[in-house]
């Protein structure tokens, strides 16, 4: 079970890191976190169930020294989601230290030929205790690897807890974001913390076990917390397909009161109605969908706000998709111009470009999905 939830939960990373790379970083950052933790369920389960050499060769330690970026990325998220960032900045990367160190110790191991891999993995098959022998990191033992890493991971999870636990005694402040927005957000947190600290127990129980008993049997007493930690990836896997709302995190815009330079509460009104507006009036006014490169990025780019929050306005205030809405524009555009223009001078491939599509199958596509006719058909029908 834990080998399949976590493939299952790797695949929906990718998903996700597919659909919002250019949307919103912070989903790239849950999903890093979501593929490493998935990483080392899948190393374990080669571990300690299945006895294929040529997968143990793969997975065992070569990814050890990223497991010391769970916690740092986990912080990340949590933190811009709650203040409604977008990025990292450079003093962030003093959190990537550990993992630094752990990748520089690794690296005699991590360019042993495979040959060399597959003799290690045989070991391990043979014999679980070999382990504690193997060479793999020139500053510790596999055991203290282990332990290190779940103290960092902890440690990031509490202070993100932390984090969380502080905004919940703050309130939440309407006139900076939609009450239900602010609640399916926090509530996901509530629960992505939870599942990871369900993680972190295991990593903690099992270090502890690693300290005063052998490797095998470590493993063997380990069959519950590894139910336990197949439970917590099921739970954050499916969290954010049932409820995607939460991929947009909280949106922040303050109104403030420049005579007290307090925010003004405005309870029933959601904070990004105005920069829906302004998202209107800049396509109306600027038509840059004409453009056949226009993107949502754009729309960002002009009105200067994270691109997260021009997709909440567009999904959950315009109720529409951005490409649905560029494309019925375009060709509202295209119908003008084939009804008023000399169609003897302006050909029908011509105003398929004029109206933003960069080729001739894409604008025929299009025009029937909105219009239920071709071009062709179309122009025939205005004219009888």
């Amino acid at each position: 079970m834990l080998l399949f939830l976590s493939i299952f939960t790797i695949v929906i990373s990718f998903v996700l890191i597919t659909f919002n790379w250019r949307v919103n970083n912070n989903a790239i950052i849950l999903s890093l976190v979501f593929i490493l933790t998935s990483l080392f369920g899948i190393a374990h389960y080669f571990l300690v169930f299945a006895h294929s050499r040529f997968w143990l060769a793969i997975f065992y330690n070569n990814f050890a020294p990223f497991m010391f970026l769970i916690g740092p990325l986990l912080y990340f998220y949590v933190r811009n989601t709650l203040l409604d960032k977008n990025s990292i900045s450079k003093k962030d990367w003093i959190h990537f230290i550990p993992a630094s160190i752990a990748f520089i110790g690794s690296i005699p191991y991590l360019f042993l030929p495979f040959d060399k891999k597959l003799q290690i993995a045989d070991r391990i098959i043979n014999n679980l205790n070999a382990i504690a022998t193997i060479e793999v990191n020139m500053f510790y033992n596999v055991g203290l690897s282990f332990v290190l890493r779940t103290i960092v991971f902890f440690l990031y999870l509490v202070y993100s807890v932390f984090l969380v636990w502080k905004v919940f005694l703050a309130g939440i402040n309407c006139a900076q974001v939609t009450k239900k927005q602010f609640m399916a957000t926090y509530r996901w947190l509530v629960v992505l913390l939870a599942s990871l600290g369900l993680i972190a127990v295991s990593f903690a129980v099992l270090a502890v076990n690693a300290t005063f008993s052998t490797p095998s049997d470590t493993i063997k007493e380990g069959h519950i917390i590894y139910l336990i930690a197949g439970l917590a990836y099921s739970i954050m896997s499916f969290s954010f397909l049932l409820f995607p709302r939460i991929l947009y995190g909280i949106p922040n815009k303050p109104i403030l009161n420049f005579a007290t330079n307090k925010i003004i509460s405005k309870p029933k009104e959601d904070p990004l109605y105005e920069l829906s507006n302004k998202i209107i009036a800049y396509i109306e006014e600027e038509k840059p969908y004409l453009n056949y490169g226009f993107s949502i990025s754009d729309v960002s780019l002009h009105l200067q706000v994270p691109q997260k929050n021009v997709s909440y306005c567009f999904t959950f205030l315009m109720k529409t998709k951005f490409s649905k809405l560029k494309n019925r524009l375009r060709i509202q555009h295209a119908i003008q111009l084939l009804t008023e223009s000399n169609l003897s001078t302006l050909t029908i491939e011509s105003i398929g470009e004029q109206s933003g599509f960069k080729t001739r199958s894409n604008f025929y596509i299009a025009f029937k999905e909105e219009t239920g006719f071709t071009p062709s058909k179309y122009i025939e029908r205005f004219k009888k």
